[in-house]
């Protein structure tokens, strides 16, 4: 009977402690009510093993195993899931917001308005050609114009600027958080008792950090249990694996052969520039470095799609040396000799011109895994697509980049267009120097071969432009009475380079002409004007006190080398109205010279032309060559609406996954999160528990004090 007593007694023990485990679990749970992160835990009771005795087995009461932590693991991972998602749209359409902001046309002051106001500056002057009031007012929209754009680009450029300082300080934070879970892992193992000992805060803060990690980028956790913890990207990138961690580097663009290409060529390839697309280059036909026999296309999306010439078939260029870089897009290309300077057809080459994510693979070395968003939506399987940091890398080098290429196109057209017209006009007076603004890397080449370096040698074509020659006095010299001097300069694009052109304008031969006493004479060209060549760029020099001007040009030259333009630069952050038109508004070309020579006063058909563009179709590229015509104001019009689109886009995709993360959320928070009421409701009982055992424990005492009074 004592034995049983004392099993009483023990029951009671094990049950008074039982509930004030219980009480201090419930409390901890209270006191944690607010803290972001702590799962509601509880003690895991279990029943003592019972004895076989008379007249039955007998339980022998119950012990407080184990405290536990309500938490769903599979509601977890769809969390981790959908929060990645939701923090990369977040990310994305913040920083879509800032673009939309540079496109921003409610105000008036935007690039729109002054593009409107700078054509109607131009048929102001067609109206009234010798007015210098309509000379001032086109020389001031034209600036408004210029800055607007200059503005417009240097947002974007340091909106991208903004974004990689960004990026490198979230991949800091991300190496910050691998790091410290696999150190809590560590920790983790050497508190854990199967069955017995939960390390229950530090699985809590493993699970935070987790969240925050997923924040930052996309993770696909594996809970084996304890510290056998592993973290990867959806791609597959290891980042915590227990006790071990991998880092991710944020830095530099890199250049190498493309992994499974079996080429021969050992050299290396490199490149100058910057660009959002990774450039493949495949060869389509072997040869041998600086032999101009191999021949190799590009494409911006991984081999989808290839760049086209303006026949819609791939564009090739050929394997140049360093000094003799190939000009690609936005990048000028090259190859170094190695012991084999053989390529074969078939062969790839991956140039990634961006600051990149890496991942640190100890026997792979560095490997790219920045986003990869190809032209149908797809994305790269084997790259990162979740968190903020995949949400700014696509914003990067997808959005901004494809709005930065239409904003180029749109500038470049403007300054094109505009100098194609201007670069054939003629002002108040002949011009005396001519210097063009556009220069070449080599003088001996081809104007349009693929390593020049002329920025608009895809806009050249064979043909001719007209050259007249003027006295001291302004005149035309004439040839006989009534007829004008003109001469025409031949050049073909495909065969003629920078010395070819200077030689063909100095080349003329004798002039005849009539004095300003009726009398024929002769001389040579070399009397009149001079051609050379000066820092790489065509210089055209009066000489004598004669002076020239610059008529009809079928090739594009003239505008290509920026001789007789208006504008200078290629793009929106270098355009500026050239300095000699701003100095002498005399030379604003608002007429023309006729193919005879001639320039007539009050003349304004050039300045009619190009107030005319804003309503002319001309031609635009793509990214891929794909060419499409549509005015300036309208490839204006649908770049503002793709801007908006993408805005908005953005925005819904990220209402869409913030709505569906915070169900995920809210659901492992019915779980795991502490109901306070719940909380009180516990406390009761358990409290009821407590004084039932202790009131056991005083029974069984009571019992046992009155069979040892039996013995009195």
């Amino acid at each position: 009977m004592a034995s049983s007593i004392n099993s009483i007694l023990s029951i009671g023990n094990g049950a008074l402690f039982a509930s004030q485990a219980a009480i201090q679990t419930t409390g901890n749970n209270v006191a944690n009510v607010d803290v972001q992160g702590y799962s509601r835990q509880y003690v895991r009771l279990e029943t003592m093993s019972s004895l076989d005795y008379n007249p039955g087995q007998m339980g022998q009461g119950v012990k407080a195993a184990e405290v536990l932590r309500h938490f769903d693991k599979f509601i977890e991972r769809s969390y981790l899931n959908k929060f990645s998602e939701q923090n990369r749209w977040t990310a994305l359409s913040s920083q879509m917001r800032s673009v939309e902001a540079v496109f921003n046309e409610s105000t008036g002051l935007g690039v729109g308005s002054a593009l409107q106001e700078f054509y109607a500056a131009w048929e102001k002057l067609s109206q009234f050609p010798d007015d210098l009031a309509a000379r001032e007012n086109l020389i001031g929209k034209s600036q408004n114009l210029t800055q607007t754009l200059q503005t417009a680009g240097s947002t974007l450029g340091s909106i991208a600027d903004r974004v990689d300082g960004m990026v490198e300080e979230q991949v800091n934070q991300a190496n910050l958080l691998i790091k410290e879970i696999a150190d809590l892992n560590r920790r983790i193992n050497m508190h854990t008792v199967e069955g017995q000992n939960n390390a229950n805060a530090l699985l809590d803060r493993r699970d935070q950090l987790t969240r925050d990690l997923a924040a930052l980028i996309d993770v696909d956790v594996i809970d084996k249990g304890e510290g056998n913890y592993i973290i990867n990207t959806k791609a597959g990138h290891t980042l915590v694996d227990g006790v071990e961690n991998f880092e991710l580097y944020y830095g530099g663009g890199s250049a190498f052969i493309t992994p499974g290409t079996s080429t021969v060529f050992t050299g290396q390839i490199g490149y100058s520039g910057r660009d959002g697309y990774e450039y493949t280059l495949e060869f389509v036909q072997g040869g041998t470095l600086g032999a101009d026999d191999a021949l190799f296309k590009v494409s911006l999306d991984g081999g989808r799609t290839w760049i086209t010439d303006g026949s819609g078939q791939p564009e090739l260029f050929t394997a140049r040396e360093s000094d003799n870089m190939v000009r690609v897009k936005n990048l000028d290309i090259y190859f170094e000799h190695g012991s084999n300077d053989a390529f074969t057809a078939g062969d790839r080459f991956t140039i990634i011109p961006k600051n990149t994510l890496y991942w640190i693979e100890p026997t792979m070395g560095p490997l790219p895994i920045n986003p990869q968003v190809f032209p149908d939506g797809t994305e790269n399987s084997k790259r990162i697509s979740g968190g903020s940091i995949a949400g700014n890398l696509v914003f990067r080098d997808y959005n901004l980049n494809e709005i930065n290429d239409q904003f180029t196109e749109f500038a470049k057209s403007i300054i094109w267009e505009v100098n194609r017209l201007h670069s054939q006009g003629s002002g108040l007076e002949p011009r005396y120097i001519m210097r063009g603004d556009y220069g070449v890397k080599h003088t001996n080449i081809p104007l349009n071969a693929d390593n020049s370096g002329l920025y608009f040698k895809d806009e050249l074509q064979p043909g001719n432009f007209v050259l007249g020659l003027f006295n001291a006095d302004g005149n035309p010299i004439m040839t006989a009475p009534g007829t004008a001097t003109a001469l025409t300069v031949n050049f073909d694009p495909d065969t003629d380079s920078l010395e070819d052109l200077r030689d063909a304008i100095n080349g003329h031969g004798n002039v005849t002409w009539v004095d300003a006493y009726g009398v024929q004479q002769t001389d040579p060209i070399g009397n009149f004007l001079e051609a050379r060549i000066v820092d790489n760029r065509l210089e055209i020099t009066g000489k004598n006190g004669y002076g020239f001007g610059l008529g009809n040009d079928t090739t594009g030259v003239l505008a290509a080398l920026g001789l007789n333009t208006f504008f200078s630069g290629a793009g929106p952050t270098d355009i500026t109205v050239r300095d000699e038109v701003v100095l002498n508004h005399n030379l604003i070309n608002a007429g023309h010279m006729n193919g005879a020579g001639e320039s007539n006063a009050g003349d304004a058909q050039t300045a009619s032309q190009i107030a005319k563009l804003v309503d002319q179709k001309i031609t635009f590229t793509n990214w891929t060559g794909v060419q499409s015509r549509q005015s300036i104001s309208n490839y204006y019009g649908a770049l503002v609406a793709n801007v908006g689109g993408k805005t908005a886009n953005s925005e819904f995709q990220e209402t869409s996954a913030t709505i569906i993360a915070g169900e995920l959320a809210d659901r492992q928070s019915e779980v795991s999160g502490v109901n306070l009421d719940e909380e009180m409701s516990n406390l009761i009982k358990f409290q009821a528990s407590y004084k039932a055992a202790a009131k056991l424990i005083t029974t069984a005492d009571q019992m046992l004090q009155t069979l040892l009074s039996l013995k009195q």
